[in-house]
């Protein structure tokens, strides 16, 4: 066919396009309308999964699924912002990969504010200074995100969806990497590139800063220094990118938490997180978890973490499938608490779509 009349043909579709997103975007803020009446959330995660589920079920290419949901995500990032602007709260600065989530997850139509620490995100949120906020909770090479855990037990916010972002870490420099004799990062990166450093840079210094985004600032004022940092830092610097995806697991994810305040309704395919801390005795932690078994319900995570009484006193944190409206999740954390000296649910949440 004569390209122009392929050209012709996808400004037809465009026109139809702009049209019915437009319409879209009525209904959105008609609903919007009726939510703020009756005292109703803005966000719905069982509602966004519903519907990003139905969409890749309708999905028959050659537009692959991910393309397809980035897609989607924006259109309802705009459609929120239509029904109410959202204010999102991350661990800051920008660049980061916390910043990165929250993009990924909520679209650009919200109001993203950057925090010092991810104690100040819960605060954000708990104070209402923020709609809900975004923390990395666990990466599957170094492990949990301990002030995340810790914020939990102290906060009153909910854990309102989860969000696993693919991490691929990049080492920026204006040196070339043979005369790169000092490397700043996060810890979290510097761990999951610890093979790749041993075996590329085992002469040069590795130090420990509070972002990634503070790495890419000392990194720019040095000579033969460099920092490792996500994609989005590209962004803010312009360091030149010596060496990209450097993480030593090709399967490195970090888990993200959504907190808020409202709770969820059961979506069909949900997540339950609590935490619990146990009367000191043998076989406490064994008969803990044997209601989870009893009813047939699936743990997915469990951590510990010391209280911070100095008494060597521990706080489990678990996972499991399911809501807690569910009979069987409700009974087995009715028969947890009996034998808990602390049990707290922090929420129940879709699954996420991976």
């Amino acid at each position: 066919m004569d390209i122009e009349k392929l050209r012709a043909g996808i400004d037809a579709i465009d026109q139809d396009i702009v049209r019915m997103l437009n319409e879209r975007c009525r209904l959105a803020k008609e609903i919007g309308e009726w939510k703020m009446k009756n005292n109703q959330p803005i966000y719905v995660p069982e509602r966004e999964r519903a519907l990003l589920e139905r969409l890749a079920s309708l999905n028959d290419g050659p537009l692959d699924r991910d393309s397809l949901l980035a897609i989607y995500r924006e259109i309802m990032s705009a459609s929120i912002k239509l029904e109410r602007p959202l204010s999102v709260a991350f661990l800051g600065p920008e660049g980061t990969f916390s910043h990165q989530a929250a993009l990924e997850k909520f679209g650009r139509g919200v109001l993203l504010q950057p925090a010092a620490a991810i104690a100040d995100v819960f605060g954000a949120v708990e104070t209402g200074r923020a709609d809900y906020g975004m923390v990395p909770v666990e990466n599957t090479t170094e492990g949990v995100v301990n002030p995340t855990l810790d914020s939990l037990t102290s906060s009153s916010v909910r854990i309102v969806a989860e969000f696993n972002l693919p991490i691929h870490q990049l080492l920026y420099s204006a040196s070339p990497l043979p005369e790169i004799r000092c490397v700043y990062s996060h810890p979290q990166p510097l761990g999951q590139c610890r093979e790749y450093l041993q075996a590329n840079l085992r002469n040069a210094t590795f130090i420990e800063v509070t972002s990634t985004v503070r790495a890419i600032e000392l990194a720019e004022r040095e000579t033969e220094a460099a920092a490792i940092a996500g994609r989005l830092a590209a962004d803010h610097t312009d360091l030149p990118i010596v060496a990209e995806n450097i993480e030593d697991n090709a399967r490195n994810i970090t888990r993200f938490l959504v907190i808020g305040k409202h709770e969820n309704q059961p979506s069909g395919d949900d997540k339950t997180s609590l935490c619990f801390s146990l009367h000191d005795r043998a076989g406490a932690l064994y008969d803990a978890l044997r209601p989870f078994r009893n009813h047939n319900i699936s743990m997915t995570m469990i951590e510990s973490r010391p209280l911070k009484s100095g008494h060597w006193e521990y706080c489990f944190f678990v996972d499991i499938l399911g809501h807690c409206q569910d009979p069987n999740i409700a009974a087995a954390c009715a028969e947890l608490k009996e034998d808990c000296s602390f049990f707290k649910l922090f929420g129940s949440y879709p699954r996420v779509i991976s």
